[in-house]
């Protein structure tokens, strides 16, 4: 009897331990698909590929211009981009969460400009950097919408110039609770989303009440997403609208590059 426990117990152990093991195996990163994991430039730009393939989702700690655009490389222009060199979308992104820019081919009728290094909507030094980018792009292309999230301090922001006139930008902090920027008037795509955000200046929000209320919430990355949606395109879906494969362009944008 015994031995039949204890061979009970060691069939119980190896069941437990293959388990863990094969749960370590899948919780694991990969670096062939994991974009965001940081490469040294010096190895990365030895593995740029070429090949065209599909577009790949992206948005999550990044921050991303839409220009609308039908050829990349009139916003190529636009944007004097030095070092340029051609790149597919999943080498591309690798470059944007290295310090470069990923200019991407269109996207029915969108170009995308993705970095990590570019300058954010609601912080100084960047404000007067920021504003001069869009306002140069959106006299050029009509149509120009920056997004931005950094999931570790909880930035969410999203602005749209028209013609070079701003006519939206909206910036929360979630590391402070602090709404940085909310200049004019909420688009039509966002009143459709239906969020009410709290607001700490709120002469409301002196009551504890106020911020249990149900109908109020903070901005998040996922909101991003969904604003993008409704102006343009959302980065987070490119993988479902059955796309062409195709070839984007990687390089540094000068006045972007601190």
């Amino acid at each position: 009897m015994d031995r039949i426990i204890l061979i009970a117990v060691i069939v119980l152990v190896a069941i437990v331990v293959a388990l863990w093991l094969l749960r370590t195996r899948n919780e694991s990163p990969t670096t062939t698909t994991d974009v965001t994991a940081p490469k040294p430039l010096e190895s990365l730009l030895e593995t740029i590929d070429t090949t065209p393939d599909k577009p790949i989702n992206f948005g999550y700690k990044i921050s991303w211009l839409a220009v609308r655009a039908s050829d990349a490389q009139d916003v190529i222009k636009s944007l004097s981009i030095d070092n340029l060199q051609p790149a597919n979308w999943h080498t591309g992104f690798v470059a944007a969460y290295n310090g470069h820019a990923f200019v991407s081919p269109p996207v029915d009728g969108w170009v995308f400009v993705v970095s990590q290094k570019l300058p954010e909507l609601g912080h100084d030094p960047d404000t007067e950097e920021w504003t001069s980018l869009l306002q140069s792009l959106s006299k050029k292309h009509g149509d120009v919408q920056y997004f931005g999230t950094h999931r570790v301090v909880g930035y969410n922001a999203w602005a749209r110039f028209k013609d070079g006139i701003e006519k939206r930008a909206f910036a929360y902090l979630g590391e402070s609770g602090e709404t940085l920027v909310d200049r004019g008037s909420r688009t039509q795509g966002e009143i459709e989303l239906g969020y009410n955000y709290f607001d700490p200046n709120s002469t409301d929000s002196e009551n504890d009440a106020y911020w249990e209320r149900d109908d109020l919430c903070y901005p998040d990355e996922e909101h991003v997403m969904e604003v993008a949606g409704k102006w343009s395109v959302n980065p987070n879906a490119l993988e479902t609208m059955n796309l062409p494969v195709g070839v984007g362009w990687i390089g540094n944008i000068p006045r972007a590059s601190k």
